[in-house]
């Protein structure tokens, strides 16, 4: 059932400013279309003229007059100051949007509100203030009025999906074309520009007024009328006339006009012969976009929100560059409040465009009447409270509820809380495919998760509305290794590394030999926790070889591909969503003096499977050639493992382990943790290994020696599963002469000639 909202609108009704004359008419609209509650916010003693009445706070208007509402004239209804002033929300509020018309940092006053609410941030700079920022990401949907501030939210980090373009706009039954306006100020047959704004940096006024007086000579009859006053800036003058002073910028042909009536100001631009705007920014610039309505030849800078309207029309002034956005000590804002930038207006083009409108004024005024039809047409408040609609529409009818709890503890969970029975539409979708992984249906008070627990870009949805992305940055992230084995964790562990580097997280690990990197320079971010160590995390993930009781793989919940058709590596990289590449940044073991004078190779004869092993024999017969060239030949085992005229250690710490290997001539293993030991201490590996593909282990310091023509590579074939409580598992040849035949039928001399002796 669609749902019908209502409003409750916030905003600053008083006041001459863009911001309030857009308060007003974009609210006059809304109200036409829905039930709307307002909120008066204003703040300051003084506000357009009335400079004896105290005005505080807020207000509150219960029902608020139709002709309060519709007034172009609000500001001028002393019935507004003697409306009664609410701190808090009233308790009879019973309206389920919360629309939010923030200038600047209005909105902070809002977050207590638990409805869908809305910010309309109209903003001039490339970037907000953090505090505005940080209250805007809490809100359901952030408005703006040009694409161009668009752009600048979601760069500073507001979702796109969050951003919607909700133009100003004019009112062109007010501000069009009249031939019939008249003015004194216009008897005189000079030539008149027109400046309506107030004294500030960002504005240019300054440098405006020092353009015209030194592009038009005395004795030429144009004048320049400006309305400039700012009582709110931030320096020490009473008047423009004293700002004006203070600067050298006194001159006859400068016509000051102190807050005009609202008819004067549509004179004004009426008969005005050319509109003269060129600031370093603007928000959306309501007089430009009025005065280009009237018809006006129209002068602005060629950047930021106002080109939403002013794109291709009027007379241009260009742009050097950017710089950074200030304050000053005649701006509302002081030096160093601004984040983001300005842009830098050539003013030396301003003074060639004032002449270029002087000159071919007629030509100009020809175009800007066919210009303001457009305008007048495309940029209306209706059409503005109708984008709005949709929006509200959307939001109120697809917003979700307000107690969502949402994880990613090994796969999205989401559960709903609430008293209403309501049925939500939750779907899981991989944000990198857009197809939807999991979808079901459920109530309030009910949770709902998706098994795929390795790293997905989710995407959540709540009845077809994004509710959650997942965003890994600067957030906690879990990784545990789910092995025991040396190979596995030393295959493994480097692979965290760049999933902090890629998602910039903070990656927790949990594994069983975490003092084996922990103390290592490339580790220095990431946190080693012992297994079993709980931690706070936004999102958690397990990697490892996860199988059924029947020792088949599960569904491929837990891995993307089937880990026994892939490298050992690659599992962590499929796993963790990360490009494959080996990585091996060593291990920490206190290697000690080398145990042995002299030449000597290591063997590691033993394995955890019969189809890994190598006959004795073979290992008996290997020593023999490698003793005949003069090298000792040391063994390491776990259990005992004697051969005539070698060094058996066994059952020694990983430390005497890792001190053998890294000073042994030549390492001769199987596919096994010691081989994986001795890749991670960067030392060469002759590996007898025939029952995996050439590529399954590591691909760097290391000889394969294998036959493949024996078998095919049984252990990384997805027909056969792999038992590991059958010793003698042998898929195709087990029971055989031929049972282990790719490992059998590597030679000793094979072996030998691979060590290049």
């Amino acid at each position: 059932m669609i749902k019908t909202p209502k409003i409750f609108a916030h905003g600053s009704y008083v006041g001459t400013t863009g911001y309030a004359n857009h308060t007003r008419a974009f609210y006059r609209e809304l109200s036409n279309l829905y039930n709307l509650k307002i909120r008066n916010f204003t703040v300051g003693k003084s506000w357009d003229g009335y400079k004896d009445e105290p005005h505080n706070g807020e207000e509150y208007f219960d029902g608020l007059d139709k002709k309060l509402l519709t007034s172009q004239y609000l500001w001028e209804d002393n019935n507004l100051i003697h409306k009664d002033i609410y701190t808090k929300y009233p308790n009879d509020f019973d309206h389920n949007v919360n629309l939010v018309l923030c200038e600047t940092n209005h909105h902070v006053f809002y977050q207590d509100y638990q409805g869908p609410k809305i910010a309309y941030n109209v903003w001039e700079t490339t970037r907000q203030p953090k505090t505005f920022f940080n209250q805007l990401s809490t809100f359901d949907q952030v408005w703006v009025a040009s694409k161009w501030q668009r752009d600048c939210t979601i760069e500073q980090g507001i979702p796109s999906d969050k951003v919607k373009v909700v133009p100003e706009a004019v009112d062109s039954t007010i501000f069009h074309p009249n031939k019939k306006a008249t003015l004194p100020e216009y008897d005189d047959g000079r030539f008149k520009f027109t400046m309506f704004g107030r004294w500030d940096y960002r504005k240019s006024t300054k440098e405006v007024i020092e353009s015209f007086l030194e592009e038009f000579d005395k004795d030429e009859p144009v004048d320049l009328i400006l309305s400039i006053d700012n009582h709110m800036a931030k320096d020490d003058f009473e008047s423009t006339e004293e700002r004006l002073k203070h600067y050298g910028l006194i001159d006859p042909r400068l016509k000051i006009k102190h807050f005009p009536t609202r008819e004067e100001y549509i004179k004004y631009l009426q008969k005005g012969h050319v509109f003269l705007s060129c600031a370093r920014a603007e928000g959306w610039n309501l007089p430009l976009i009025e005065a280009m309505a009237c018809g006006t030849p129209s002068i602005y800078s060629n950047c930021s929100a106002q080109l939403e309207f002013a794109e291709g029309k009027g007379l241009p002034v260009k742009i050097k560059g950017t710089i950074p956005a200030i304050g000053g000590e005649y701006s509302t804002f002081s030096q160093s409040d601004l984040p983001g930038e300005f842009y830098s207006p050539d003013f030396n083009d301003l003074k060639r465009v004032m002449r270029d409108a002087y000159v071919n004024y007629k030509q100009h005024k020809k175009q800007a009447i066919k210009e303001s039809v457009e305008i007048r047409k495309k940029f209306t408040w209706e059409n503005a409270a109708q984008i709005a609609k949709k929006e509200i529409d959307y939001l109120v009818n697809n917003i979700p509820p307000n107690n969502i709890e949402i994880s990613f503890n090994e796969g999205p969970k989401i559960e709903i809380k609430g008293s209403n029975f309501e049925k939500y539409k939750v779907e899981f979708i991989n944000g990198e495919t857009n197809k939807i992984v999991h979808s079901s249906v459920i109530t309030n008070n009910m949770w709902t998760k998706c098994n795929k627990s390795y790293f997905i870009p989710w995407v959540i949805k709540l009845n077809g509305k994004v509710i959650h992305k997942l965003d890994l940055k600067d957030k906690n992230v879990k990784i545990t290794l789910d092995s025991k084995s040396i190979g596995d964790t030393i295959a493994w562990t480097p692979q965290v590394i760049e999933f902090a580097k890629k998602h910039q997280c903070k990656v927790i690990v949990s594994t069983f030999h975490n003092n084996w990197f922990k103390n290592l320079p490339e580790y220095k971010n990431i946190k080693f926790i012992k297994p079993g160590e709980s931690c706070s995390a936004y999102a958690q993930y397990k990697i490892g070889w996860f199988k059924n009781s029947d020792g088949n793989f599960k569904n491929f919940d837990d891995h993307p591909t089937q880990p026994n058709t892939i490298p050992l590596i690659q599992t962590s990289t499929d796993i963790l969503g990360l490009e494959y590449k080996e990585l091996n940044y060593g291990v920490n073991f206190n290697i000690g003096e080398k145990p042995i004078q002299g030449k000597y190779v290591v063997f590691g004869p033993q394995s955890t499977s019969g189809c890994k092993e190598w006959t004795y024999d073979n290992w008996v017969e290997l020593s023999k050639m490698f003793k005949n060239k003069n090298y000792q030949v040391v063994i390491l085992s776990s259990t005992p493992y004697t051969i005539p005229g070698t060094t058996n250690i066994q059952g020694r710490p990983l430390d005497v382990v890792a001190t053998y290997l890294t000073y042994a001539d030549k390492f001769i293993g199987l596919g096994s943790g010691l081989s994986w030991l001795n890749w991670a201490l960067k030392k060469h590996t002759i590996m007898i290994n025939g029952f995996s593909e050439r590529d399954h282990e590591f691909t760097s310091h290391i000889t394969r020696v294998m036959n493949d023509n024996a078998c095919i590579p049984c252990w990384t074939n997805p027909n056969f599963t792999f038992d590991p409580g059958d010793w003698d598992w042998c898929p195709i040849w087990k029971g055989t002469n031929k049972q282990h035949i790719c490992q059998k039928s590597i030679t000793p001399t094979q072996v030998f000639n691979s060590s290049n002796i």
